[in-house]
């Protein structure tokens, strides 16, 4: 007799193993606060004329903090430009500087900065003589709520002087320092 095999067939147990793992992914946006601009040194003045809304800082701002952003405008002659040490004939009185905001995306949420502020007395914001700020909230000593980020945001300052026409010839300067901090 010839023998016979039988296959009988297996049952085949198949087991998945199922892990979960938990980790929390991420990781920190940079803060970006980055100011670029350009003085004009050779404004032309001339002294029967005075000055209208001449253009002495044009600049773009990007910043992406929450709270927005503060521009510190500092004179170094309070607002006057000045032929050496200055007084009457040798000084042109502008105390004012104007902000316009020319271009690019000012943050969701921001307050326009532009504004004519005081320099030489800094009156409306913080009241320091020579300095006056820019800020993107309604009040100088709140902050904004931004929902975005301040994206490319092209500005420029401008000043105005009465005309004078007891001016001395020669050159007539300031120095304006611009310091852009996180609005707090």
């Amino acid at each position: 007799m010839k023998g016979y095999k039988t296959m009988v067939p297996g049952l085949a147990l198949g087991l998945v193993a199922a892990a979960a793992l938990a980790d929390p992914i991420g990781g920190d946006v940079a803060e970006i606060n980055v100011l670029d601009a350009t003085f004009v040194e050779d404004l032309v003045i001339v002294g029967a004329d005075g000055l209208t809304n001449a253009v002495v800082v044009s600049g773009t701002i990007n910043n992406n903090d929450e709270n927005g952003w503060d521009l510190t405008v500092t004179s170094g002659n309070a607002g006057v430009l000045r032929r050496g040490a200055g007084g009457a004939g040798r000084q042109i009185t502008y105390n004012n500087i104007t902000f316009v905001g020319t271009g690019g995306t000012l943050g969701a949420g921001l307050t326009d900065p532009g504004a004519t502020r005081n320099v030489a007395t800094g009156a409306g914001a913080g009241e320091q003589a020579g300095t006056t700020h820019f800020f993107t909230n309604g009040d100088f000593t709140g902050t904004g709520t931004a929902t975005s980020a301040t994206v490319d945001y092209t500005f420029e300052l401008r000043i105005s002087a009465a005309a004078d026409t007891s001016l001395l010839s020669g050159e007539y300067t300031d120095e304006l320092t611009l310091t852009l901090n996180n609005d707090s």
